[in-house]
């Protein structure tokens, strides 16, 4: 009997470390998955804010060239292709656009007619940019606490329903501190939060299938945020923030004078065009 026990310790004392290691790496994949959740939508947000009037002028620029083409050369394909992108101004689909606007494909004689060209559209004036200075993501020490905070009172790492809603509501201040970029506040949550022990005791009968039930539930947890994780790096604007380095700040800037470079190659056409 004492034999038997002896040779038990050792692997129960291997299943402990197997839990504390996947606990780990749960909370580490977790707190991965959430930063770059945070990050993507933080970059889209701004994004949009930002760069999106840039397109918008672009986008405009292509109508007008195209108009333009297609007033001055007649040709059916010329104006095709200026209908389809004065629809991509106006956020239409383009081929449903076509179609309600078909009589500007057909040249039927009649160039007063109710399907003649409408004129060019007037420059609209770009929507403010807001500064680019203001940090898109908060300092390292705030990353460096909402971790330890969050490998401590995750409520992934508990099944106890109250146990869970009390987690909850703990980690939802600590969201709200770190999106403010609010060290003080974190600083309070961390000394605040104290751990507590979870599962039946170590000397618990009950310990030894209480591991093995939540080495299985956190490897299943692990594979489901893996999976989250890859959804989330198939995300385009993912493929933006890994070009820069997951630097929103450099991203922005870098995309906005590409788009400036190509509004001015795009203006500079179109004179051409209305000149010539």
């Amino acid at each position: 009997m004492e034999t038997a026990q002896a040779m038990s310790e050792p692997l129960f004392q291997n299943l402990e470390d197997a839990v504390v290691v996947a606990e780990t790496a749960l909370l580490d994949t977790q707190v991965a998955v959430e930063s770059l959740r945070a990050e993507l939508d933080q970059f889209t947000r701004l994004h949009q804010i930002q760069l999106g009037p840039l397109y918008g002028r672009l986008d405009e620029l292509d109508a007008l060239t195209a108009e333009t083409e297609a007033a001055m050369t007649g040709d059916p394909e010329a104006i095709r292709r200026a209908v389809e992108a004065r629809a991509r101004v106006d956020g239409e689909d383009p081929m449903l656009f076509a179609a309600a606007n078909a009589g500007l494909l057909e040249d039927d004689g009649e160039g007063g007619s109710e399907h003649e060209q409408k004129p060019p559209r007037p420059r609209e004036e770009a929507a403010p940019t807001p500064d680019p200075d203001v940090p898109v993501r908060p300092s390292k020490t705030a990353q460096r606490l909402y971790r330890e905070l969050a490998r401590r009172s995750h409520p992934d790492l508990v099944q106890d329903q109250a146990e869970i809603a009390r987690r909850s509501a703990f980690i939802t201040r600590v969201n709200a501190a770190y999106e403010k970029d609010d060290l003080p506040a974190l600083q309070k949550l961390s000394e605040e939060w104290s751990l507590t022990s979870s599962g039946p005791a170590v000397d618990s009968p009950q310990r030894e299938m209480w591991l093995q039930h939540r080495l299985i539930w956190l490897r299943v947890k692990q594979a489901e945020l893996a999976l989250e994780r890859q959804t989330l790096m198939e995300n385009p604007m993912a493929d933006v923030l890994a070009a820069y380095q997951y630097d929103s700040l450099t991203a922005l800037r870098s995309i906005s004078e590409q788009l400036y470079t190509a509004i001015a190659e795009r203006e500079t056409l179109l004179n051409a065009l209305i000149g010539s």
